[in-house]
This record gives C-alpha cells, structure tokens and sequence, in this order.
C-alpha cells in the first residue's frame, strides 16, 4: 500500500502529467460554461489541479429537463439498443481506465493502485449491467379464455438525481448510473464538489459511447443548494444518494413531500469478530487492509477488532508489524484530518492507548491502533472515516455479536474463523447488509449492497439494485 503521493510531484512515476482542466458542466449533450468557477486544488500539495464550473438552481433545473427529454430516446432503443450502447460504454471505459484512474489520484489523493483498482471494478459493474436490460421481462399470467389475464411489465421510474461522495468517486456514481440506465432511466449526477474530476469523465465516457445526449448529466458545484434542487424538482422521479446521515435525512425531507422514490447509502462502522479458533494471518490481513484503504475513508471499512482475550496479545504483534510497513495516501479533506485528531485526542482522554496516527505534514498521517477503548469513545460510536482500527477484547462470541450490533450502523460485517459453520451461525447473527467471512472482498456487481438500521435505506447492485429504478404496471386483460 505504498502511496506514490508521498513523491515529489503530483502524480507517480510514470504517468502522464495532468494539464490545469477547466471543467464546465454537462447538461444535454453540452458542455456549458458558469457565471462562477472554483479552484480545485490536490489533497497532495495545495497545487490548483482544475477550475471547476459551479452550477445554480437554473442549470439544476435544465440538467432534469434535458434529462427528461432524453427518456424517450433511451427508452425507444428497447431493451437490445440499450444493451449495445452500455457494452460499447463498458469497452470505452475499460480503454480509458487509465486517465480516470489518473483523475482520482489527483483530485482527491487515493494512491494509483486503489484508484486503478476502484474504476476496473467500476467497469465490471457497466459490464454487469449491460446483460441486464435484455433479462426484464414481462410476466404473463393466463386467464380463463384466451388474450385474457395479466400482464407485469416492468417500468423504468423516469429521472434519477444520483447525489454522490468524494471517497469513491467513480465506482459510487457507476453504482447508481449503470442500472439506472440499464433500466431505462436517465440521470443527472451531482458529484462531491471535493471529487467532481472523475464523475464528469465517467458521464463523457459514456456520451461518447452512443447515450443519447441529455442521457446522463453533471452538476459541479455547492452540495446544500443543487442538492435541494434536484430532490425538489417535479421531473425528478429519484434521488440516490450516498454519504452521511444527516445529509440524507435533509434530502429524505426535501423529497418526502413530493412522495419521490430514495434510496440511501449512509456509511457504516465495521465489526471483526475473531473467532477463538481463528487464522491470525488471515484476521491481521482483513483488519489491516479494511481498516486503512483508502486512507480510512471507506463506508466498509473494518473500525472494531472483536477478539477474544487470549487471542489478543498475538494479533496485536503481528497487526502492529503489518501497519508498520504502510505509507497512506493523504486524507482528502482538512475536515477529515481535523476529524482525525479530535478522535484520537478522545480516546487519550478515556484511558486508551494509541499507536501511531501521528501527522506527517500537510494531509498526511500515520495509520493508528488503540487498544483499551470501549463503548463512548467517539471513535467506536460515530463512523471514523480515518485511518483509525480499534480492537476490543470480547470475552464471548455473544459479547462480541453484541457489541457489533450495538452501535445504529448496519453495513458490512467481518468473521474470521476455521470453523465454516460456526462462521456462518455468527454471521446470520450480524445485524448488517453485508457480512464478509474469512477475507475483505466486499463488492461484486451482481449481489445488493445494502445498509440496514442507521447506514442507510435500499440497495445497490445485484438484481435489487436494477429493480431500485423500476416501477411496475399490472396489465388487468378481461375480453
């Protein structure tokens, strides 16, 4: 996990420089200009590496109406003219890997190999999604004489607000984009003005590949006033959002009165339960690489080790000679570093003992390990979102379920052990959408993600992820 930031320069050894970008937004197929830019600058260095359009509730309002113009088109290809054109947009996106991986690297500081790692992910779910519009069929239910009885159509909800995060800039907009469209929506995608580089290549990528123009759109620019546009807004069916609770619960009230259809992604606070008869090799490598990817701002990151006393003293060596060996990339805002001293600062107060967290100048800090924390440090009751792992002894398996569950975050879950049954048992146990057993692979296009409790409201990928975009209409055919 060597971090190429820590170079002199901007980018790693090896790759092509970036140019200063003037970013304009996207809206119907065009590339519009603003009255009002703003400097982007790296998380890295402090150098501008792109000025960026900042949009108004009037290109807000163009951008859905665009959107909502292009229906038609997109839904006229049918099912077979939709899949040609997101194969097409999977190819072009899988060519051009590279520059987006570029883009992310800049924009918000993820290390080379996560960045190329997050869009070749990005581009299996296109892919994925591009077999789907071929597979919704319509159900036929025969009645008493012929031509009569029900049909179940599926229908596609119309325009999606796709309201997306800066720590995976790409794959949390393909996440929305890929089965939206898929279904036969058209989009509006409002990205992270701290990552707004990234997702407005995904849109052009997918322009260029055959989307009808108006088909996906990007607004840059302030989070509170686009986003009240665009949940507000009539033509908007959707809004699909990830990020923290209390911005979803301000987007859930804007769209709760004009009864739209929300899905909500809201983070999560991951547990590790080690069983006793647990391989420490394997457990280490779970809590390690979950618990710092990406610097420590992931929703699925591992923030509790649960593990039993005798087991303890031995994890921690081999833990500690793993998170030595790390150099992270920077913290992608100054509100996450700050976020990240007050947490440690909290946990000192309490009695804990930290380990490394030390800042390293500018954005950069070391991964840390606190070790004697319990219930009421903010770090194991708010989501961390920094390089911050806490292990707990559980003197139980059920102490440790109970403490998994008790914080209100459900998201993904790990259980370390040899015993696959066991493993299982514990897992049926864990309060969460998703619960990872024996390795740290979350995601896979054709399987939801889903929060429960705290992290959130529906899901994403898999099938349920596809039907989030779809309404459905009862044919009732009687003579």
């Amino acid at each position: 996990m060597a971090d190429p930031l820590r170079r002199p320069g901007l980018l790693a050894p090896g790759t092509a420089p970036l140019t200063l970008r003037r970013q304009p937004l996207l809206v119907g197929g065009e590339r519009v200009d603003t009255a009002e830019w703003a400097p982007h600058p790296s998380p890295a260095d402090g150098s501008t590496v792109a000025e960026v359009a900042l949009a108004t509730p009037a290109d807000a309002d163009r951008a859905v109406r665009a959107a909502h113009a292009a229906l038609e088109d997109w839904r006229a290809l049918g099912p077979t003219g939709r899949a040609e054109v997101l194969h097409r947009y999977a190819d072009l996106f899988a060519q051009e890997a590279q520059q987006v991986a570029d883009l992310i690297h800049a924009e918000m500081g993820k290390p080379l190999p996560e960045a190329r790692a997050e869009v070749e992910r990005a581009v299996d779910v296109v892919r994925h999604f591009a077999a789907e519009p071929e597979r919704l069929t319509t159900g036929v239910l025969q009645g008493p004489a012929p031509g009569t009885g029900s049909w179940i159509r599926p229908v596609p909800l119309g325009v999606v607000a796709a309201i997306t995060p800066w720590n995976f800039p790409v794959a949390l907009v393909v996440w929305k984009l890929a089965p939206a469209l898929a279904a036969g929506c058209t989009v509006v995608i409002k990205p992270a003005i701290e990552a707004p580089l990234s997702a407005w290549a995904v849109a052009d990528i997918g322009q260029r590949a055959g989307l009808p123009p108006g088909a996906v759109n990007v607004l840059t620019g302030d989070g509170p006033v686009l986003g009240e546009a665009l949940s507000t807004h009539p033509l908007v069916a959707k809004v699909a959002f990830t990020g923290s609770r209390r911005v979803a619960e301000v987007i859930a009230a804007w769209a709760a009165p004009r009864l739209k259809a929300i899905s909500l992604e809201l983070g999560g606070h991951g547990p590790l339960v080690v069983l006793p008869d647990a391989d420490l090799d394997v457990a280490v490598d779970v809590a390690v690489t979950q618990g710092y990817v990406n610097a420590g701002q992931a929703c699925y990151s591992v923030n509790r080790v649960l593990i039993p006393p005798r087991l303890r003293d031995d994890f921690l060596e081999r833990f500690r000679a793993r998170m030595a060996g790390l150099a992270l990339g920077p913290m992608a805002t100054e509100r996450g570093l700050a976020r990240h001293r007050e947490l440690l600062a909290d946990a000192r107060a309490r009695g804990a003992t930290v380990e490394g967290g030390e800042d390293l100048g500018g954005r950069f800090v070391a991964p840390a390990l606190v070790t004697g924390v319990g219930p009421g440090a903010r770090l194991v009751e708010e989501e961390p979102f920094t390089p911050v792992v806490a292990v707990m002894e559980a003197p139980t398996v059920e102490a440790a379920v109970a403490e998994a569950n008790r914080p209100d975050f459900g998201l993904v879950g790990y259980v370390c052990g040899r015993d696959l049954r066991r493993c299982l048992e514990v897992a049926h146990e864990l309060r969460c959408g998703t619960v990872v057993v024996n390795g740290w692979r979350v995601v896979v296009p054709y399987a939801p993600f889903s929060g429960w409790r705290g992290s959130g409201v529906g899901s994403e990928l898999g099938r349920p992820g596809l039907e989030a975009f779809l309404r459905w209409q009862h044919l009732r055919v009687l003579s």
